[in-house]
């Protein structure tokens, strides 16, 4: 595996989370414990334009980037563990009961992290 890899999966994530979201946004919130409302779905389209907009810079900075890349990884680190904080932050402050989605989703979100982080060490 390698650092180029390691963006294409990540984008490869994000892709089944944002179709996932496009296609079962009631199935995604209620894993978390939140009803689908009208309004709460309109702004998840908003934020799926935002998502959507990471998604094409994860899959291009590779080729923009080229053996520069390990430059990338240590923002994606941090990138990817902003949903994690995000996610303890809730639960710790009761606006989220811990969910199995949630715990999974944390999970995932670490070990890109540590992925981006140790591949961008090893190739800098």
């Amino acid at each position: 595996m390698n650092l180029k890899l390691v963006f294409r999966i990540y984008f490869g994530f994000g892709a089944l989370f944002g179709v996932m979201m496009l296609f079962a946004p009631e199935d995604i919130m209620e894993s978390y414990g939140i009803a689908l409302t009208d309004e709460a779905a309109l702004m998840m389209q908003f934020m799926m334009i935002a998502y959507t907009s990471l998604l094409i810079v994860t899959w291009m900075l590779p080729a923009w980037l080229g053996d520069d890349l390990s430059k990338a990884g240590t923002a994606y680190m941090v990138i990817a563990l902003l949903p994690v904080a995000m996610n303890i932050f809730h639960v710790v402050t009761g606006a989220l009961p811990t969910s199995t989605s949630q715990i999974v989703e944390t999970l995932i979100w670490i070990v890109f992290a540590g992925l981006f982080y140790f591949y961008s060490k090893k190739t800098a």
